[in-house]
């Protein structure tokens, strides 16, 4: 029985209506790819070129898989396709314009480099060097500040009413990412007010005029104004000394302080004047004398300060331009710029010409400018730069968009959901039916649609250009129906009575403790293996396919670091596997921490709260006792001091403060010829930090972390070649839940471990089973310092209270949209569950993630979970507890025992002990014997002769030539040998090939090669600590086949050109410990063991058989 989706109409209209605008919104799980790649091939099948077709993704990796989706469907023979078309669809597909915004645009400011007024070659930074440049913008913006009378006046005012030089880098750094918004007229040529000089001639007056008039109290004991003459005459008094000391700092923390409170109170009968009159004149010194004083000086000094950063900004984006080297936002702003230029008709209608088609993934999340790009690209009529982007033109067939405005959740990187809301009314005004709606949704289980449909049909309400309608999602027909036996739909931690009662009497810390108590809990109960665990149900792909949850189907998403700590704690206990899989967790862990900081210190030796914190560390385990002690002796915190001479004592150990210092100065000693990959790795080796580890439960995720940061660290110096200095800001900016990287961190592959991401990094990603924790958290509403009105103008905020006039209110409208944000990434966060949802419902505030679903949440929809009071811990976790400090000669035998034995190597190749010395691991007893079976064999291989080509270099190559050829002579054997020949970088491939052929043509290989057999076949055998102090012993069998008696024949091929009788016999040993080994790994008997000497003529053979 066929069956039909209740929005396949809409999906028809994408593969047919090729020639008309469609602008789609598609759903979560609604398929939203498969849409693109069927309207691709579509434009395929109808004789269209791809290299015409632009298909703009949100990420690289989007894109990637978008292409490998185009190739899978072109190869595909059930899809319906010319072959001529078919072949040439795949051999553009490579080159075809399937990418990034930023990466199209680069490939049209390429094409176009002097229309665009750039160089024919440019470069693009991508995000890590481009934040180092910021740094360098941002220097030369200071110095600019610094330089001009009348920037740094500007800049003393700002500083003196609060503000720091790092707002004031933040404001610099809005700035820069908007600087084609500023005005690009010179510094010189604006028209700048003069920096006024503080007056508080005014306020002086008016409070002098004010005290004189309280000699008129008739009755100063009884009176309530009275009083507040006294903290008047004292403010006034402060006033002038602060102006007199030309403190500007104390004036303005004065002026912002005026003791203002009650002035209004007084009674009319205990005064001899007109108390009226005297209440207005306090009044007007509170509301316009003292604020306008302030404000004729504020005013000026963020216009001035503004202005000479912003022209800072704009010269080094045209230097940037001119030279070539561009950044993400550059090449944005030069394609637009491109597009909607005055002499722009020729450029417009070729690039037209070229990209006909234009197809906008996630267009929920693309920025205005992205989106004006694209129409410009696919209307056929050139636009002035003087028009806007809503008079432009609707295109026809030329524009194909596709989003879902309930997943736009990315402001923090200028995406704008009023672009995507705007552009849907012009898309419905221009013709109703271009608006296609996805709705069925492949991806989860009908009552997890059920209660998302719920939840945020009453969460997400429509609002004028802010919030869209939500639209609700239908389940896929052919998915059957849920049963209860696979385990509760959706859960709800922290809803029930108990849980509701005991949470209303907890603080922040302890809500997320027992959050993540219920967590550890509820994923226990889903993977138990004794009945009662949870059944996910796949999709239709899988043919909903029915199995256990395990570990690895279960994904913790968070909105912020902030539970992390709670969650890792909670799971270490409970013996529950996890992974970390963003880097904004993995750099906010602590060994990462720990680590960025000894850098900082190193890299900013100035820097002496670094420095001490640094000696904190685990890293160095200098406690606050020593820290004090060394204090006290006047020890200095640098890296370049001597130890005070109260710590220096002939025959005592060295101070744990001068041993880390020392250390430490080490280590910047070699800065200038080591990468912060290298510091990093020396410090992990040197410190210990991966043994430290091992005494947790966490030892090996803590290594992966370790491991995938030092990566890091590597690929950053490969991109930026930058200082230790830069590295530790990048390092620092990874913290930041909205830093601009590759978020996802690469999982271990075969880890059966739960997940735990952000939210913004599981996009685009589905699970089993999604559990949403950190509800408690209440809402960060601070927006952007630097924000925009509609026609261009920059409203700054360095710090509250100190901003320009209309920043307050842009910034109540950008509440709304960060607001409304946040209940979209909610929707986000719910819609990555497949089988499973459970969802925290602990409040917080009112504005918590936990309040808003708990608000809009059916009980009846959902079940709710109560965790036991104690926690199943993991086998072994157990509280730490101290023991008896054993006596001192106890202490030194352990000690010597554990030093002994650690001297021992933990695992050593069998072959190596041929060439052991006596202080090497020795074998155990062999449980087998070999003997020479014809006493007339010589002992020893004839010499090969002196020209004979030897070495480590070509018995590695033969060894590897008689591995992929299989022992067998072929017809690509000598071609073979010439790539390993090259390989190996040996000269000529003829000896090569010989020496092998010789071993293949040896009775026994030959005998081997018909046989069942293994080539170069690893093994390692864990002996009895007592024989050989617990070293495992491993190698590699060069061969081993099976004899026609079932035994077992190992042989070992050598190139030596000649060699000793002690040589022999230690390859002899060598074998014989192999048969030893693999006797006691199979169980299998070991009836022979050979030596093929190869040679460019016969290979000599040597046996030995066992007894």
């Amino acid at each position: 029985m066929s069956i039909t989706l209740t929005d396949q109409s809409g999906r028809t209209q994408i593969e047919t209506e090729l020639d008309a605008q469609l602008f789609v919104q598609a759903g979560a799980g609604s398929g939203k790819t498969h849409a693109l790649v069927s309207r691709i091939c579509a434009l395929v099948r109808r004789g269209e070129s791809l290299s015409g077709i632009a298909a703009i993704t949100f990420t690289e990796k989007a894109a990637a898989e978008l292409r490998e989706r185009v190739r899978a469907t072109l190869e595909n023979p059930a899809t319906e396709l010319h072959p001529d078309l078919r072949e040439r669809a795949l051999n553009e597909l490579d080159t075809a314009p399937i990418g990034t915004i930023h990466s199209f645009a680069t490939r049209i400011l390429s094409e176009n480099p002097i229309d665009a007024g750039l160089p024919p070659l440019i470069e693009v930074a991508d995000a890590l060097r481009s934040r180092i440049a910021f740094g360098r913008r941002w220097a030369s913006a200071r110095a600019a500040l610094f330089a001009d009378e009348q920037a740094s006046a500007a800049l003393q005012v700002l500083l003196a009413l609060g503000a720091t030089i790092t707002q004031i880098e933040a404001v610099a750094l809005g700035l820069d990412s908007a600087w084609d918004r500023l005005d690009p007229t010179p510094l010189a040529e604006q028209d700048l007010p003069v920096m006024p000089e503080l007056d508080l001639v005014p306020v002086l007056n008016t409070l002098t005029h004010v005290l004189e008039q309280a000699e008129f109290c008739t009755n100063p004991s009884e009176d309530k104004l009275y009083p507040k003459m006294a903290e008047l005459r004292a403010w006034r008094q402060a006033l002038v000394q602060a102006k007199d000391a030309d403190d500007l700092a104390a004036q303005f923390d004065l002026l912002t302080k005026p003791p203002f409170k009650n002035i209004h109170v007084g009674t009319a009968k205990n005064w001899s004047i007109d108390l009226a009159a005297l209440k207005a004149e306090l009044k007007t010194l509170k509301d316009e004398t003292v604020p306008q004083t302030v404000s004729r000086v504020v005013a000026p000094a963020i216009r001035r300060v503004t202005a000479v950063l912003g022209a800072v900004l704009v010269a080094e984006a045209r230097a940037r331009q001119n030279s070539g080297q561009l950044e993400f936002h550059d090449l944005l702003v030069h394609c637009r710029d491109l597009l909607a230029g005055v002499h722009e008709d020729d450029v417009k209608a070729r690039i037209h010409a070229k990209y006909p088609r234009i197809m906008l993934d996630e267009f929920q999340d693309t920025d205005p400018l992205q989106a004006e790009i694209a129409l410009r690209i696919a209307t056929e009529r050139a636009q002035r730069q003087t028009g806007s982007r809503s008079e432009l033109a609707q295109p026809g067939g030329s524009l194909f968009m596709v989003g879902d405005p309930k997943q736009s959740i990315y402001r923090f990187r200028r995406a704008d959901i009023a672009t995507y809301l705007k552009q849907q009314q012009r898309s419905l005004a221009a013709n109703a039916e271009s608006v296609v709606s996805l709705t069925t949704n492949f991806r989860s289980t009908q009552p997890v649609l059920d209660w998302i449909n719920h939840v945020f049909a009453a969460l997400i309400v429509e609002q004028l250009d802010v919030q869209p309608f939500y639209q609700a999602l239908d389940v896929d027909p052919a998915r059957p129906a849920w049963q209860e036996s696979y385990g509760p739909a959706v859960t709800v931690l922290g809803a029930g009575e108990a849980g509701l009662a005991a949470a209303a009497e907890m603080n922040a810390a302890e809500k997320r403790e027992r959050e993540s108590a219920d967590i550890a809990a509820i994923i226990q109960a889903a993977t138990a293996t004794d009945g009662t665990g949870w059944t996910k149900q796949a999709g239709n792909r899988d043919d909903f396919a029915l199995a256990p949850v395990e570990l690895q189907d279960i994904c913790i998403l968070i909105p912020t670091r902030t539970s992390l700590p709670a969650l890792e704690s909670a799971l270490d206990r409970a013996g529950i596997e996890y992974l970390a899989e963003a880097s904004a967790l993995v750099y906010s862990t602590q060994e990462v921490h720990d680590l960025v900081l000894v850098l900082r210190a190193i890299a900013n030796t100035a820097d002496e709260a670094a420095l001490v914190l640094a000696l904190r560390t685990p890293l160095f385990g200098v406690g606050d006792d020593d820290l004090l002690v060394w204090k006290h002796a006047e020890g200095r915190w640098s890296l370049w001091v001597d130890t005070p001479e109260s710590l220096s004592r002939a025959g005592e150990p060295a101070h744990p403060v001068s041993l880390a210092l020392t250390y430490l100065h080490n280590l910047h000693r070699d800065l200038a010829t080591s990468s912060p990959a290298d510091l990093l790795t020396r410090l992990i080796m040197d410190r210990r930090v991966l043994e430290a580890t091992t005494d947790g439960p966490r030892y090996r995720d803590i290594w992966r972390r370790l491991r995938f940061v030092v990566d890091q660290a590597e690929a950053w110096s490969e991109a930026t070649q930058g200082s230790l200095r830069d590295y530790v800001v990048w390092a620092d900016s990874q913290q930041v839940d909205n830093a601009r990287v590759n978020e996802s961190v690469v999982p271990e592959t075969g880890v059966n471990a739960v997940r735990i991401t952000t939210v913004h990094a599981s996009k685009g990603r589905e699970f089993p089973v999604v559990i949403l924790a950190g509800s408690s958290g209440g809402s960060n509403n601070g927006s952007d310092n630097v924000l925009f009105t509609p026609d261009g103008q920059a409203e700054v905020r360095f710090v509250t209270g100190l901003e320009t006039a209309g920043f307050a209110a842009l910034n109540t409208s950008e509440k709304q949209f960060i607001e409304a944000e946040r209940l979209r990434l909610l929707y986000v966060a719910c819609t990555r569950a497949e089988s499973h949802l459970v969802v925290s419902l602990y409040q917080g505030n009112k504005s918590s993630a936990g309040a808003l679903l708990a608000g809009a949440h059916d009980p009846l929809m959902s079940t709710g979970f109560e965790a036991a009071e104690a926690l199943p811990t993991a086998a072994g976790h157990r509280a730490a507890t101290v023991g008896p400090v054993p006596d001192w000669p106890a202490w030194l035998l352990d000690r010597a025992h554990w030093q002994a034995t650690s001297r021992h190597p933990a695992s050593v190749s069998v072959s190596s002990l041929a060439k052991a010395g006596t202080d090497a691991p020795q074998l155990p007893p062999f449980t087998l014997r070999f003997v020479q079976p014809d006493p007339t064999t010589p002992a020893l291989p004839t010499f090969a002769g002196a020209g004979a080509e030897h070495g480590t270099r070509l018995g590695s190559a033969v060894h590897k030539l008689l591995e992929l050829s299989d022992i067998t002579v072929g017809p690509d054997f000598s071609a073979l040998a010439v790539d390993i020949a090259h390989e190996f970088d040996l000269a000529d491939s003829s000896t090569l090939e010989a020496l092998a052929r010789s071993a293949i043509d040896a009775e026994p290989v030959a005998r081997a090669a018909g046989r069942e057999h293994w080539l170069e076949l690893p093994f390692a055998a864990a002996l009895d600590a007592r024989q050989a102090q617990g070293t495992v012993f491993e190698s590699i069998a060069d061969l081993v086949y099976r004899e026609d008696d079932d035994s077992l024949v190992i042989v070992d091929f050598k190139t030596n050109i000649g060699l000793s009788a002690e040589q022999m016999d230690a390859y002899w040993h060598q074998l014989a410990s192999y048969a030893d080994f693999i006797h006691r790994a199979t169980g299998q008997t070991v009836s022979e063991v050979v030596l093929v000497f190869c040679r460019s003529d016969p290979a000599q053979v040597f046996r030995r058989a066992a007894v």
